[in-house]
C-alpha cells in the first residue's frame, strides 16, 4: 500500500533548503539525481537496484539532470526509487509531477502538503516617506519618476491587489531607470528581486525559455518558481524579439504563469520594465497594442538638466575620492573635469567615463616625464 508522504515546498532554493532542514539533515539524505544514477548503473550492470530511499529530496535543478522521456515518467520514477512509507521533499514540481501528486490525493494512506513561500513586501507606512526620500537623493535629476513610483509603491503597500503590477520607465539610456529599481528593491523587497536582461534574447534558440517547452531546461515558469521576492525587473524590452511578447500576455494578465513545463503562483508581483523609447505613442506603436494595454504605468526619465549634470559630475567626483585623496582635492579635479562636459546630453555613464579618464590624466602626471627619457 502507497502510504508515501510527499511535502512540497514552492519558492526559492534558500526557502526549500531551510524547509528541508527543519525536519532532517538534508546532507545525510539522496536526492533524487543520486538515486536515478545508481539506479540506471545497475539497470546497466544488470542487477536489480535495491537501494530504495525512506527520505529523499527533490531538488527543482534535479529535474534538468533526467532525460525528457524520464521526465514524462517521473512520479512513476520517484514511487520505484523509494519505500512505501517514504518521506519525499520536492522543490517547485514540474506541471507533469504536480498533476501526478494531485491525483494522489484521492489515494487512501498518501499525504501531499504545500509549502509556499510568503513575499516580503516593506509596508510599514511611517518608513515609506524617508525611504523615497533617499531613493530621490541616489536617482539624481528624476524629481517627476519619483513622485510617480512613490505613487504606486504607496498604492502597493496599501492594498492587497493580486494581478500583477506593470510599470514601464522610459527615457533615454544611463538616466537611472536601472538604479531606482535597485533603490525599490532595497526599500521595499529585502534588496531581492528577480533580473532579466531581454536584450540577450535575440532570436528563436530561446523560444524555449519563454514557452518551457523542454522540461529538463530552465524556464520563465521554473525561474518565477524560484524568485525569491515579487519584484520582477524586465531591462530593455525594447529590444526583445516581438514574437516572445506572447509569454509576457501571460505574465502581465493573470495571477498563475502558465508555460509548457510549469505553473507559477505571480500573485502580487511588481513587475517593473525598462525601454529607450521617448514616448508613450513610440511605445505603443513599437510594441504593438496588446502589451502597451497591459502596463499599468509609464513613468518618463527626463534627459538631464544642467543643474543635474553639474550634481551628478561633483557626486561622482567625491564617490571616487580614494582614488586621488592625498594627490589631488576634489576641486583640481572638477576644474578639470567640467571643461570636458556638456551641458546637455549627458547620462551617467558618459559623466562617468569623463571623470574616469580624468583621474587616470592625472595620476599618469606624476610619472609622465619618466616615459619622456
Amino acid at each position: 500500500m502507497n502510504n508515501r508522504r510527499y511535502h512540497v515546498i514552492v519558492g526559492s532554493k534558500s526557502y526549500f533548503y531551510k524547509k528541508v532542514s527543519n525536519y532532517y539533515d538534508d546532507s545525510v539524505i539522496p536526492t533524487f539525481l543520486d538515486l536515478v544514477k545508481e539506479a540506471d548503473e545497475c539497470k546497466q550492470r544488470g542487477i536489480s537496484f535495491d537501494n530504495h530511499a525512506d527520505n529523499l529530496i527533490i531538488p527543482n535543478d534535479n529535474y534538468h539532470g533526467i532525460t525528457e522521456q524520464a521526465h514524462d515518467r517521473i512520479g512513476v520514477l520517484i514511487e520505484e526509487l523509494t519505500h512505501d512509507d517514504a518521506e519525499i521533499f520536492i522543490h517547485n514540481p514540474s506541471t507533469v509531477l504536480k498533476h501526478f501528486l494531485d491525483n494522489l490525493q484521492n489515494e487512501e494512506g498518501v499525504v501531499v502538503d504545500y509549502d509556499p513561500e510568503e513575499y516580503y513586501i516593506n509596508k510599514n507606512e511611517s518608513e515609506f516617506v524617508q525611504n523615497m526620500k533617499n531613493i530621490s537623493t541616489n536617482i539624481i535629476g528624476q524629481k517627476n519618476a519619483i513622485k510617480e513610483i512613490s505613487k504606486s509603491m504607496w498604492y502597493l503597500t496599501k492594498t492587497k491587489r493580486q494581478k500583477p503590477y506593470v510599470i514601464m520607465l522610459y527615457g533615454n539610456s544611463s538616466l537611472g531607470k536601472t538604479e531606482l529599481v535597485r533603490e525599490i528593491a532595497k526599500k521595499f523587497y529585502d534588496n531581492k528581486y528577480y533580473e532579466k536582461h531581454l536584450s540577450m534574447f535575440k532570436n528563436d534558440t530561446y523560444s524555449d525559455y519563454f514557452f518551457g517547452e523542454k522540461p529538463n531546461r530552465r524556464s520563465l515558469g521554473y525561474d518565477l518558481l524560484e524568485r525569491e521576492s515579487n519584484l520582477i525587473f524586465l531591462d530593455e524590452l525594447d529590444k526583445c524579439p516581438m514574437h516572445f511578447f506572447s509569454a509576457f500576455y501571460t505574465l502581465f494578465d493573470n495571477i498563475v504563469f502558465k508555460d509548457a513545463s510549469y505553473e507559477a503562483d505571480i500573485s502580487g508581483l511588481l513587475i517593473i520594465l525598462t525601454s529607450n523609447y521617448l514616448s508613450e505613442k513610440e511605445i505603443m506603436n513599437n510594441l504593438g497594442l496588446p502589451i502597451y494595454y497591459r502596463i499599468d504605468k509609464f513613468i518618463p526619465f527626463d534627459d538631464f538638466s544642467i543643474d543635474t549634470i553639474h550634481t551628478i559630475v561633483q557626486k561622482e567626483i567625491l564617490d571616487r575620492k580614494e582614488e586621488y585623496e592625498g594627490l589631488y582635492t576634489a576641486e583640481q579635479i572638477y576644474a578639470s573635469v567640467c571643461s570636458k562636459i556638456n551641458i546637455k546630453n549627458e547620462n551617467a555613464r558618459t559623466i562617468k567615463y569623463k571623470v574616469q579618464k580624468v583621474i587616470e590624466c592625472l595620476l599618469f602626471k606624476e610619472i609622465e616625464k619618466e616615459f619622456e627619457n
